[in-house]
């Protein structure tokens, strides 16, 4: 009953930056006209659905909005034209927030609708809702900044713009150039179908492309003469399948086959299958891919063909800071749900019943802090948190039970019930990056439980010698 009355009286505040200090925490909500801006922010970007490293309208949207702020955007960063880095402030400490705003191939849906309707049939859409985590880390940024000026707090906010978190390279690459280097701690969001603060790490993850090359031949006349690379991946991808009676119960393997050949009646010479191979540890994940390049060599010698296994990506599992992980917790209940009314639970329900899942419609609560919130899922915030202390908020944007990388997602990230949500985690994370900068004794408790976490050890890339950003 909280929630709705905090609500009403933060949107007719004349002057809240003005009364912060009067209101505290509460008066943090976006000034008059600022929900409005950040919507079309976030429509703006939902129009754009663009894949990962192509995110070129969608990046400069984010940055304009920030310099708007006064914040100096350095554009282009680790060799992404698509990643960009705000600051504003001097000195410590030095708060950062992630932003992420790829889309997802073959997810075109419009926006609303409780029925698979794509747009364009084939093209892009925000599946994952990057159109509202990336606004709603700027906005949480730009509020937060406000009130850095107004109590004339010390320090420093920093916003990552991170491009193709969906194919696991962004935060990768940043960390291994050293981008993150100098900020003392680091909040993250995504959306989910519940309100709650991340305790259970996501899985690492390693995605390779495993090639077969053999020799062509007339399918009928002199298959003798072939080697068929065709024979070797389906050898390959039995074994794997056999694999996964060995392997433990958290461990995920799963692939798609990216070339089969040209024609059947031609010995297909040359083949490729995309796996992802992913489990709660690196050290796990890379037991497996041992393993994995074991069965494609025996699928080789099998088939008197050659293989090839490439990794295109890997991240780590994400350590969850608690010292942060408490601050923001506390910042979401003093928030709460996102106040959906009866026309957001009605298209909720709708698209439940089209799914065939409970039709519970959306989260109105939040969880309490506790352990294993969060999904099986991989991220390269992970990368991240290796190099600085991190948290990861969970705000519903979806109905409940519903899943992500899917039409649903979409549909509801272009409505009041993704931007209701989103701007829950912008004042959620605003108000967290508040608390940070205005006390350095807890960022320094946070980056002591980080040190005693990664042990001190230095950071190590996981990505090979020389790699560069490229799309797969």
């Amino acid at each position: 009953m909280q929630r709705p009355r905090f609500r009403r009286t933060s949107l007719r505040l004349p002057c809240a930056l003005v009364l912060a200090g009067l209101l505290g925490a509460q008066a943090n909500a976006a000034e008059p006209g600022d929900e409005a801006r950040w919507n079309r922010v976030a429509e703006e970007i939902f129009g754009h659905a663009e894949l990962a490293l192509q995110e070129t309208k969608s990046a400069e949207t984010l940055a304009v909005e920030l310099e708007k702020e006064g914040f100096k955007v350095e554009r282009g960063v680790s060799g992404m034209p698509t990643a960009f880095v705000a600051r504003i402030g001097s000195g410590s400490p030095v708060v950062g927030i992630l932003a992420e705003y790829d889309a997802l191939p073959g997810l075109s849906q419009k926006s609303g609708t409780a029925s698979k309707q794509p747009v364009v049939e084939g093209a892009p859409g925000h599946g994952c809702g990057h159109n509202l985590l990336g606004t709603a880390a700027v906005a949480a940024a730009a509020l937060a900044n406000r009130e850095r000026i107004a109590r004339k707090l010390p320090g420093t906010l920093v916003v990552f713009g991170t491009p193709a978190e969906e194919q696991i390279i962004g935060k990768t690459f940043l960390a291994r150039d050293g981008a993150f280097v100098g900020t003392d701690v680091l909040l993250s969001w995504h959306p989910e179908d519940l309100n709650y603060v991340y305790t259970r790490p996501r899985l690492a993850i390693t995605v390779v492309d495993v090639e077969f090359f053999g020799t062509t031949a007339h399918a009928a006349a002199s298959p003798w003469m072939g080697r068929n690379a065709l024979s070797a991946l389906e050898l390959f991808d039995h074994a794997i399948a056999l694999m996964r009676e060995s392997v433990l119960p958290t461990a995920r393997m799963h692939r798609v086959i990216k070339a089969g050949g040209v024609a059947a009646n031609v010995i297909p010479d040359y083949t490729k299958v995309q796996y992802f191979v992913r489990d709660e540890t690196g050290e796990r994940v890379d037991g497996m891919l041992r393993r994995l390049r074991k069965a494609a060599d025996g699928a080789a010698l099998a088939t008197e063909t050659r293989a090839q296994v490439t990794v295109l990506a890997a991240t780590r599992e994400p350590i969850y800071n608690e010292v942060l992980s408490r601050v923001m917790q506390q910042e979401l209940e003093k928030a709460g749900a996102p106040a959906f009314d009866a026309r957001d639970q009605e298209l909720a329900r709708a698209i439940q019943k089209e799914i065939g899942v409970e039709t519970s419609g959306l989260a109105l609560t939040v969880i309490p802090y506790g352990p294993l919130h969060g999904g099986t899922a991989s991220s390269d915030v992970g990368e991240a948190s290796a190099v600085v202390p991190l948290a990861e908020l969970a705000v519903a944007t979806r109905p409940q039970g519903t899943p992500a990388h899917h039409w649903a997602q979409t549909s509801c990230a272009g409505t009041d019930v993704g931007r209701k949500g989103m701007h829950v985690a912008a004042r959620v994370l605003a108000r967290s990056l508040e608390a940070l900068l205005a006390s350095p004794a807890k960022v320094a408790e946070a980056r002591a439980e980080w040190t005693k976490a990664t042990k001190g050890r230095p950071y190590v890339s996981p990505l090979a010698e020389g790699a560069k950003p490229a799309r797969w």
